[in-house]
């Protein structure tokens, strides 16, 4: 009943907001359909390493405002309830990027709002979830050089590791987790089935080893 009460609340602000093609694809996924990612972690005291973007830019918080530059970053609402969201910006002050950078304070939300989908984070730990590139900047290196600088922040806050969950089938995110110095730690497995949904952690699998290194191969360690 909770689980069908959260549902409801969901697709209601999605209709309400007008969003009906994004609300259909949430919809289908829960009907049915599996997820396999990759989980990353990069070590901050040892692999954290300096990249640069082809334009400037800095990180500060997210800002009410900046929200115009994202409208193509759909979500179901919840994790704009989680604390910290941060913004890379270039020199006109005009957003680029955004992702989240969540410590272990936020334990009980994570599972609240999306049961066992992320590990419990230790005390070292931080999840930075929900990363966007906005699109007119894509293709300027700006993704692997801000997680670089959301990851050396996490550090300064008192982080030694910040972990990250990226689609198999999305090459793109890791090669730029791998440029970005994370390693491939753990592997995910979502299934969704008639809206009741199915998290498994497990090692990950020599076939998809082979296939994260095929994608990466040539990117500098």
């Amino acid at each position: 009943l909770r689980f069908m009460i959260k549902v409801f609340k969901v697709t209601k602000s999605l209709i309400s907001q007008g969003d009906f093609k994004f609300f259909w694809n949430v919809f289908k996924r829960k009907i049915y359909s599996t997820e396999m990612a990759f989980g990353f972690k990069l070590d901050l005291e040892h692999g954290l390493k300096a990249r640069k973007a082809l334009i400037p830019f800095t990180i500060r918080e997210f800002r009410d405002n900046d929200e115009v530059y994202f409208r193509d970053n759909k979500t179901t609402g919840l994790i704009e309830k989680l604390k910290t969201c941060y913004v890379a910006v270039n020199k006109e002050e005009i957003p680029c990027f955004r992702c989240w950078l969540i410590d272990s304070s936020q334990n009980d939300k994570l599972k609240q709002f999306w049961g066992n989908t992320f590990p419990e984070l230790a005390k070292d730990e931080m999840l930075i979830e929900n990363v966007f590139t906005n699109p007119k900047f894509r293709g300027l290196g700006i993704f692997p050089a801000a997680l670089y600088q959301i990851s050396d922040l996490g550090w300064k806050l008192g982080a030694n590791y910040t972990i990250s969950f990226g689609e198999v089938s999305n090459k793109n995110t890791t090669r730029s987790m791998a440029y970005a110095g994370f390693k491939p730690y753990v592997y995910r497995e979502v299934k969704w089935i008639l809206f009741k949904k199915r998290v498994i952690f497990s090692p990950i699998p020599d076939n998809l080893l082979q296939v994260y290194n095929e994608t990466t191969k040539g990117i500098p360690k």
